[in-house]
């Protein structure tokens, strides 16, 4: 028999003031009555997070009146995931049989700090967690790896929620379902599928540990030419920014859609040269890819590998790229310190069609078959000292072609859709919408090159 709990039980465990239930109670958005389940405490906080998100209870309430009780259905959803939790954090860390602090530490690093009680489940994993610390690793590491753990699982599980609302639910709801029934069709459509994510995960978990162990076999390798390092997570690695030069009048022009479009386009060339030249893809913030490689030599080939990708296109825009290499800190699965902000610094500095790095890459690339002219010195930000620059050519990058002058798209013949004859230059532009707008204000984009 399920437990029974008073609105006071209610109001500790979900954190939510008695009056502010009772009133929710009297909005038809929790049962009537004195007694309450345990689905109630987590219907109390799915309440607490949409009122926290900017919707009223009563806004709520009409919404439940017209269809149906939506917030019941993910009641329904979270169960198999969290558990009853019925126990203080307090009572977690002593059956976990963790120091309170070090509790805090983790509870923080996986993102339950929002959660007022914990349960069983919450309680043995938490315990499983700390024998890692008994077994050895410092604390400090373990807290990274488990931040990067949730980070990762986190945007997991919002990319596999999300497109399916996206790209299966609005299109449903599109097409005129609505309400319970919208609810009951989409439910139908994505049970199945909830069962292949564990598995899905399982698979591309080992397939990370298969790369992880090869760059783990190369550290080890490097050991005896390499001192131990001064500061923990200290060693050395080639940083690659590279981005699309005219992304933003792009986005102006094309609109989100079509800009997200060549972005996808983008990250393929960018994830299919990077695992062809044994680098990592760190982040990716909307068109600029933060790429790490063992040294200089593999940056360079990459980034002329995606530079002649790029150009192999029928239409693509510019790209600008910049590397340096040096001594790099490891943090929460990402590298931090100088030479990341120097490499970003280069980056900006390129040109449209630049390759730009600097002397310590530069001093890298003995045997490596790249013409490299000197760029000159650089005043960049936040440095005291200019810096000496190269600029890397790839070899077989075709033809030069025209820039829109309105978007930046790089046109050949073949694949502009429109031209245009204006003061002696001949223009070139991607759609007849590129057109318009160049006439519309020919001032403002004319000196494009």
């Amino acid at each position: 028999m399920a437990e029974e709990l008073t609105i006071t039980q209610l109001a500790e465990r979900s954190g939510v003031p008695a009056a502010e239930l009772g009133a929710w109670q009297t909005l038809g958005l929790l049962v009537a009555g004195e007694r309450f389940e345990p689905d109630d405490v987590e219907r109390a906080e799915l309440i607490r997070f949409a009122v926290g998100r900017g919707y009223t209870p009563e806004r709520l309430a009409h919404i439940a009146a017209a269809h149906g009780d939506m917030i019941g259905h993910f009641v329904e959803s979270i169960r198999p995931y969290r558990g009853e939790r019925a126990l203080t954090m307090d009572e977690a860390a002593a059956r976990a049989g963790v120091d309170r602090d070090v509790f805090d530490r983790v509870v923080g690093a996986i993102g339950m700090a929002d959660q007022q009680m914990a349960s069983e489940e919450d309680v043995q994993a938490l315990a499983m967690l700390s024998l890692a610390l008994t077994g050895g690793i410092p604390e400090d590491a373990f807290v990274q790896i488990l931040r990067v753990f949730s980070d990762s699982l986190d945007k997991v599980a919002d990319a596999a929620s999300r497109l399916f609302h996206l790209y299966v639910h609005e299109q449903l709801r599109s097409g005129g379902a609505g309400g319970a029934e919208l609810l009951e069709v989409t439910n139908a459509i994505s049970a199945p599928l909830l069962g292949l994510i564990e598995p899905g995960l399982l698979f591309f978990n080992r397939k990370a540990w298969e790369k992880a162990l090869r760059e783990d076999m190369m550290l080890h390798l490097a050991e005896e030419a390499t001192a131990p390092a001064d500061v923990p997570g200290q060693f050395r690695r080639a940083i690659l920014f590279v981005d699309l030069s005219s992304f933003t009048p792009l986005t102006e022009a094309m609109g989100d859609a079509a800009a997200a479009e060549v972005v996808g386009r983008f990250s393929q060339l960018v994830r299919e040269a990077t695992a062809h030249c044994s680098g990592q893809v760190v982040k990716q913030i909307g068109d600029e890819f933060m790429l790490v490689f063992a040294d200089g030599r593999l940056a360079v080939r990459c980034g002329v590998t995606i530079k002649e990708r790029a150009a192999a296109e029928t239409r693509f825009p510019a790209l600008r790229i910049g590397a340096h290499s040096g001594s790099v800190l490891y943090r929460d699965g990402d590298y931090v310190g100088t030479t990341v902000n120097l490499a970003a610094r280069v980056t900006a500095t390129a040109k449209r069609h630049q390759f730009l790095v600097t002397e310590a890459v530069a001093a890298e690339l003995d045997g490596v078959h790249v013409e490299m002219t000197p760029a000159g010195a650089h005043s960049l930000k936040g440095l005291s000292e200019p810096v000496e620059l190269f600029e890397v050519h790839a070899p077989h990058t075709g033809s030069m072609k025209s820039a829109d002058p309105v978007c930046g798209m790089e046109l050949d013949d073949g694949s502009a859709e429109a031209d245009l004859n204006w003061r002696g230059r001949r223009l070139r532009f991607c759609s007849d919408g590129c057109l318009r707008l160049f006439l519309d204000d020919p001032d403002r984009y004319a000196a494009t090159p």
